[in-house]
């Protein structure tokens, strides 16, 4: 045997060294891929099931109807700025269609969307507010200023209406994150049970 042999021998790890040490390699794989899976696969079931495969929506309080496209390409804001589209946003919209005089049940359908989008608390960044005015009347200053949340609109069509159940319908409008309509509700609903329920649906 060479001196170099002899060398290489001694340098060679024992087989149980060499067996410990692969072990530990592959523990440390796969508790590498076990990290990977805890931080990737809730974010693809978050992206399937809010783009591929939106779960079913139920609604106690609202009347859940067909859902149908908002036509947001005829709704503006009242100095003439298109809309953005919720999908663009990330947003739920509560739509209310009324005359720029709202009387007294008016005002009390907005407080009570005021109201229920504020109970949201930290997840009150899904969901937003428009007044979508269906007349030439301004909408009063003071009215306005109670209400520093919400968007004012107009539409330039009247299909607009039409996907909100019509100009007279005095209906309180869901529209969810992809820009349908999809719960329609009376302009009092119960408030506890309103924001119960949007409290659900806004965190799809």
């Amino acid at each position: 045997m060479t001196t170099e042999d002899s060398n290489a021998d001694a340098l060679k790890a024992p087989p149980a060294l060499a067996a410990a040490t692969s072990s530990a390699q592959l523990r440390g794989r796969l508790t590498l891929l076990a990290i990977i899976a805890v931080c990737v696969l809730p974010l693809l079931a978050a992206l399937y099931f809010r783009y591929l495969s939106p779960p079913e929506l139920t609604a106690t309080v609202g009347e859940s109807i067909d859902p149908v496209p908002l036509p947001f390409e005829w709704l503006q804001t009242t100095d003439g700025q298109p809309l953005q589209h919720p999908e663009v946003g990330g947003k739920w919209l509560l739509i209310l269609a009324a005359p720029g005089g709202c009387d007294a049940r008016c005002e009390h359908t907005l407080y009570l969307t005021r109201q229920a989008r504020t109970a949201q608390g930290r997840n009150i960044a899904r969901l937003d507010r428009l007044w979508l005015i269906t007349d030439s009347t301004k909408p009063a200053a003071q009215l306005l200023a109670e209400h520093p949340d919400l968007l004012l609109v107009k539409a330039t069509d009247d299909k607009v209406l039409e996907a909100l159940g019509g100009r007279d319908s005095r209906h309180i409008n869901l529209i969810d994150r992809r820009g349908l309509v999809v719960f329609r509700y009376a302009d009092d609903p119960d408030p506890k049970a309103f924001i119960r329920e949007l409290g659900k649906l806004i965190r799809f």
